[in-house]
């Protein structure tokens, strides 16, 4: 069956698509990945009731197609327009690649998809299934990483290990969603820090090496003093361990089948910050 192009924003998006396929086939592509069958990549894109983010294994590589949320009316008014979200998630990916960030190459896109290639395990699933040597290892990077991205004047957003890959020999940054802006002032990367920490023990719910090798990664490398600033940031906030006490007991006692356990990763965040 011959190929055709959609109607409305699909034909818009297989204009990109083909736009790509002729500039990864005319000259050598940075990250040295083959021409992908984009077609087919297309056809997975625009189906109808696939999940939002989706694996596709094509000539012995592993690519991710990412789409906008859906939602509903209840959750529309909450999160806003998903296809904005997006498109903003996006711009911001380009922008943090124009400032040299460690992100991958965007194969192909549209206003409904996205195209990236497979950057290894997220730091969630090292977490769970590498060895502990590999672990520190990963974690140590991760801080490490973070720190330089707030050296170019940068934030995340939202840099939960979910969000963080690693190829085993470097951290790459996904998903910036929670990100409204690239570039931000300091009380923005302190969050970003906060933010990183408080992943990690909501993940491990307890103190862990992880988190330590995360926090030597990131001091080795933050010329702009936000460690302390984090920590002042802390001590601000250290009255909300005593608050969530009986948030914290219910949460251990009654959801220990909980993913992450943002609760009883308060006292542990700012105990790691010193407070």
């Amino acid at each position: 069956m011959p190929f055709c192009a959609p109607a409305g924003h699909a034909a818009i998006d297989l204009a990109a698509v083909w736009w790509n396929l002729v500039v990864m086939q005319l000259s050598q592509s940075a990250t040295d990945l083959p021409a992908v069958d984009l077609r087919a990549l297309l056809r997975r894109a625009e189906a109808a009731g696939q999940p939002r983010i989706e694996p596709v294994d094509l000539g012995g590589r592993r690519y991710w197609i990412k789409r906008p949320e859906v939602l509903s009316l209840r959750w529309r008014l909450q999160k806003g327009d998903p296809r904005r979200a997006f498109a903003r998630e996006r711009r911001v990916h380009r922008t943090m690649a124009e400032h040299g960030a460690p992100v991958p190459p965007i194969l192909a896109e549209g206003e409904s998809f996205l195209v990236l290639p497979d950057c290894g395990p997220s730091l969630e699933t090292v977490l769970k299934t590498a060895p502990q040597a590999e672990r520190l290892r990963a974690f140590q990077a991760a801080g490490a990483t973070l720190a330089a991205l707030h050296a170019k004047g940068l934030v995340h957003g939202r840099p939960l290990p979910r969000d963080l890959c690693w190829d085993g020999r470097e951290i790459v940054l996904l998903d910036f969603e929670g990100a409204s802006r690239t570039q931000a002032k300091p009380r923005r990367m302190v969050l970003d820090l906060v933010q990183a920490i408080h992943g990690i023990h909501a993940l491990t719910a307890c103190h862990a090496a992880e988190a330590d090798a995360f926090c030597q990664g990131y001091r080795a490398g933050d010329d702009a003093r936000l460690w302390q600033a984090a920590q002042d940031w802390a001590r601000r906030w250290r009255w909300l361990d005593p608050v969530t006490r009986p948030l914290q007991r219910y949460e251990a006692r009654f959801k220990p089948e909980r993913r992450y356990k943002e609760v009883l990763a308060i006292p542990l965040t700012l105990k790691q910050l010193g407070a």
